[in-house]
């Protein structure tokens, strides 16, 4: 696996190289597609080209062509690349996802195929390849697959990466140029397969009103609108397979989506990727496969397999759970190891866990710099909290202490034992879940406190279980599990509240035999519990 790595970021350091000498005159779709397509003649006049070149044919296909397209994206600017979420599919995720389609059903022989988000062509042209290895002619393969991708150059391209899979000219243009969203497709195909381009659009930018079944409004995400076109384009007893993010399976916002998969066939399998860094060039995204068969509503009686997808795990035999009985409740949220359950909740440590309370920009008539002859109490903001100190309440400069005036009791008002969690964390920041307990001293002085909106706050009867919970929410025991299901950057409190944690006397028996080391102690206790639970 490290040396695997080693060439990527070799290889990757040689594309980027590439690419800053090459901004200049590949401006245009097709000066990008020229560069790219030189790479698959014998020869490269271009002495950079020719070196990267070589480098390339000393790899299998699949990683070529990936290395290939990867070069094409990096030719892009970075608003381009984004705004088109041009991000190919690596190739061991391309080969895994295709295992779980052929596992549900797909039939390479006799079934034809769309992915509406073509890309670099990364799912045909492993299709292609299996296609051939059953006994198909290249040119049967070529009338099987079908694709549409929005950039034209890179349609060009992935035509190319095809036909050297097939190595054959293509009969007819496999995959076309244009905007699938706004594009006539016909049900008519046995699989759609996918990876859609993420992130959120406005309603300006929608193509007619199908976004209402998936989405709601101010919350249209790509990935949603590619979801629903999928469903839409495979026929009856289709398969739909997707690698999305994983938002889709816990998020509050995303409860229309998972309605509406329901409500289009039988779920499948929801598939884990545990390789959350690297996965696609440039992005840190936690990312699930979704495997369905178009049809009746799924059955509420049915299982679900949460397998583990693309890792030394995936022989691990996979979790298998119902889906929740309300179609637009949270989906089970398994671990990606069988032999790692915690069986717990924050409720097993006596925590209560609730949203912060004060919204500055809405009541600053309320937010004071004094107490005065107010009553009023400090103010925790979401940057006072840190791991491993105690909370404090210090202003938005990290200087003054701010107050919020009160006109009578308030729940709101915090007087016990508590913690407080950042609700809102940066993409850049390592973890998720930051959490911090709140010194004692700032209830003795103030009679208690508030935080703002950006927060969480905990609260439990016992402040040692208190303690025990927050030291077990910031390991990255915790922290992965969390965001395998959320795959936003907020922390959801209905989410927070049913994360599957180990058993409190599990990881405090855990934390004294390794010394105080919660991450050691996380990992142990998972163990543990699980041994419970099956005993």
């Amino acid at each position: 696996m490290e040396e695997l790595q080693g060439n990527r970021s070799t290889l990757l350091a040689r594309a980027r190289a590439i690419a800053r000498t090459l901004t200049t005159s590949t401006e245009t779709a097709m000066e990008r597609a020229g560069v790219c397509l030189d790479l698959l003649s014998p020869v490269s006049l271009d002495k950079q080209l020719h070196a990267f070149r070589r480098s390339l044919y000393s790899l299998p296909v699949e990683e070529r062509h990936y290395w290939i397209g990867t070069l094409y994206t990096l030719l892009l600017s970075a608003k381009v690349r984004r705004s088109q979420a041009t991000y190919f599919t690596p190739p061991v995720l391309a080969d895994a996802v295709v295992n779980l389609a052929i596992e549900a059903g797909f039939d390479l022989v006799r079934d034809d195929v769309l992915d509406p988000a073509a890309g670099g062509a990364a799912f045909l042209s492993t299709l292609a390849g299996r296609m051939i290895a059953e006994g198909l002619q290249p040119e049967q393969v070529a009338y099987r697959l079908n694709g549409i991708e929005i950039d034209e150059g890179l349609t060009i391209l992935s035509r190319r990466l095809i036909e050297e899979r097939l190595g054959a000219t293509l009969p007819r243009d496999v995959i076309v140029a244009g905007d699938a969203l706004k594009t006539p497709i016909l049900g008519s195909y046995g699989l759609v397969i996918a990876n859609p381009p993420y992130g959120r659009v406005s309603l300006d930018d929608v193509h007619g009103t199908e976004w209402k079944k998936i989405s709601h409004r101010g919350h249209i995400n790509k990935y949603a609108l590619f979801s629903e076109l999928s469903f839409r384009a495979a026929k009856p007893g289709g398969l739909v397979v997707l690698v999305i993010p994983s938002s889709f399976r816990a998020g509050p916002l995303y409860d229309r989506m998972r309605a509406f998969i329901r409500s289009q066939g039988q779920v499948i399998a929801v598939g884990s990727i545990l390789e959350r860094d690297g996965v696609f060039l440039d992005v840190a995204q936690d990312i699930n496969v979704l495997v369905a068969r178009k049809g009746r509503p799924h059955p509420t009686s049915v299982l679900v397999r949460f397998p583990v997808v693309g890792s030394s795990l995936t022989a691990t035999p996979a979790v298998e759970q119902k889906l929740p009985a309300d179609p637009g409740e949270a989906w089970p949220l398994p671990t990606t190891d069988p032999g790692s359950v915690g069986g717990a909740t924050l409720a097993d440590y006596g925590v209560v866990a609730r949203a912060g309370y004060f919204v500055w920009n809405r009541e600053q008539a309320r937010l004071l710099t004094t107490p005065g002859a107010h009553r009023a109490y400090p103010l925790i903001w979401a940057k006072n909290v840190r791991v491993g100190k105690l909370c404090i309440p210090a202003g938005k400069n990290g200087a003054a202490v701010d107050f919020v005036s009160f006109s009578s009791d308030s729940t709101a008002i915090i007087t016990g034992p508590a913690a407080v969690m950042q609700r809102t964390t940066n993409d850049k920041q390592p973890r998720r879940m930051i959490a911090a307990m709140v010194d004692p001293a700032v209830v003795e002085r103030w009679d208690g406190f508030v935080t703002e909106n950006h927060t969480i706050v905990l609260t439990c009867d016992d402040p040692d279980r208190l303690a025990l919970a927050v030291a077990l929410i910031n390991t990255n025991q915790v922290d992965v599990r969390y965001r395998r299901v959320s795959g936003t950057a907020s922390i959801s409190v209905k989410l927070l509240r049913q994360i599957d944690l180990p058993h409190p006397d599990a990881f405090a028996a855990a934390l004294t035999s390794a010394n105080g080391d919660a991450e050691i102690a996380a990992t142990a206790a998972y163990r543990r519990s699980n041994a419970l639970v099956d005993g």
